[in-house]
């Protein structure tokens, strides 16, 4: 988001999606054993479902107005849960195929899903360490399958791969650095954290689309 004014979005998606699966695989070792398969399973299914949708929705709607909508739902929704104090929504497989279907429609229409998920992980009862191993199994998944298109489709070219060398050892000292503090950080503080964090990512983001209109 933040290379967005500096670098074509043509050029910074494939970029991106590169140093997630990078990201995604680094972890691999470590969150394996957290992985909720069964709600990882529910989530990848209807994405893939709803994906389609959100491309169609691409044709009738800018991208911008797909993205600003996205940004202030989660907003006002974090906003909620965090003033009201609402109390967690019960896991379960059906809900998980809900939010699933919403993740897959925001991927194709804006590239959010990480955002929707992430809210429905963190006002959900599951524990932190299954919410934080499935959300990286599903966007490694997820971005092998895009990555795959983008591949095929010829945006993978000698300077977004030279761009994803040069980042790396940044992200991964990035990795490091959150995985540390993952690890201190309290259970019961963690979702909190995260859903501060949500916040001021979705305001960043609405402020950076309307300063660029």
């Amino acid at each position: 988001a933040g290379l967005l004014p500096v670098i074509p979005s043509a050029q910074l998606v494939p970029l991106s999606i590169l140093l997630e699966i990078i990201a995604s695989a680094s972890q691999a070792p470590r969150v394996l054993p957290d992985i909720d398969r069964r709600l990882l399973g529910a989530l990848l299914g209807t994405s893939l479902v709803g994906a389609p949708l959100g491309v169609f929705l691409l044709n009738w709607f800018p991208e911008y107005i797909l993205r600003l909508l996205v940004y202030g739902t989660i907003f006002l929704s974090v906003s909620v849960f965090l003033i009201s104090r609402v109390r967690p929504i019960k896991m379960s497989i059906s809900r998980a195929l809900v939010a699933g279907f919403a993740a897959g429609i925001v991927n194709g229409a804006t590239a959010l899903s990480g955002l929707v998920l992430a809210l429905f992980f963190t006002s959900s009862t599951i524990g932190s360490r299954t919410m934080r191993a499935t959300m990286i199994a599903y966007l490694f998944f997820t971005d092998v399958i895009t990555g795959g298109a983008l591949f095929w489709s010829g945006h993978y070219d000698h300077q977004v791969v030279w761009r994803g060398l040069a980042a790396l050892p940044i992200m991964l000292a990035g990795l490091a650095l959150g995985s540390m503090q993952f690890f201190k950080t309290p259970v019961e503080n963690f979702k909190t954290r995260v859903m501060w964090l949500l916040l001021v990512l979705c305001l960043g983001g609405i402020i950076q689309m309307l300063g660029s209109r």
